[in-house]
């Protein structure tokens, strides 16, 4: 421009450097943040996973005890296994406390000690009403408790249902397309092997899929899968 001289010239230069070096650090330090949030929400996600892990094998153990009352397990051995199983999902459900703190802690239990105060999340419920049911099971009965067994079920559905509300479903998203990149290669749908995988089961048990896993339906969910 007319009027400019050197030191102008330099002046302008120095300031844009300037500026291209705060956007440059804006983005580094920006990066550095996203790169340790991921870090940090992958530990909670890995530390939630861990938990719900034994928690979901100590409802299914419960599961079993209930069904095999009366058959596999009677009188003192029944007694054993409730009384070791209840003391595990106990202990479970109080771990589950330090993931899943109690909501509204300032309304509600103001009598009880600070991480008992509020309301216990439904995750929490699905393990402590285990727990109760498992403590109440009549050890001496002849039949299985299927009842019990039932209400258990709905119990470990519950609790597994809440750990995937708990993990980003755009990061389980993101990771399951990458599993799905990895598998270009392969010669064979997973979807087509489940399928015949169920349908074997119908053959040998006539009634037992809700829906037939026919052409239709691999055709369906692959397309699903490509949409993710």
């Amino acid at each position: 421009m007319e009027g400019w001289g050197f030191n102008e010239g330099v002046a302008v230069i120095s300031a844009l450097v300037a500026v291209a070096s705060v956007v440059l650090n804006w983005l580094i330090v920006r990066r550095q943040t996203i790169i340790q949030f991921e870090t940090l929400k992958a530990e909670m996600d890995s530390e939630t996973m861990s938990w719900a892990h034994e928690t979901i094998d100590l409802v299914s153990e419960g599961v079993g005890l209930a069904r095999g009352r009366g058959k596999i397990y009677a009188g003192a051995d029944f007694r054993q296994r409730a009384h070791e199983i209840s003391q595990r999902l106990s202990s479970a459900a109080d771990r589950g406390r330090l993931i899943f703190p109690n909501e509204a802690p300032g309304h509600h239990g103001q009598e009880k000690e600070a991480a008992f105060q509020g309301f216990r999340p439904p995750i929490l419920d699905a393990v402590v009403f285990t727990c109760s049911q498992v403590e109440k099971m009549l050890p001496d009965e002849t039949e299985p408790d299927e009842v019990a067994a039932a209400f258990m079920i709905k119990c470990r559905r519950l609790l597994v249902s809440e750990v995937q509300n708990a993990i980003d479903p755009r990061r389980r998203g993101a990771m399951l397309r990458r599993f799905a990149e990895g598998r270009v290669d392969d010669t064979k749908s997973s979807f087509r092997v489940a399928a015949e995988l169920g349908e074997a089961l119908e053959a040998r048990y006539p009634g037992y899929l809700i829906q037939r896993r026919d052409a239709a339906w691999i055709a369906a969910r692959e397309a699903y899968a490509r949409q993710r």
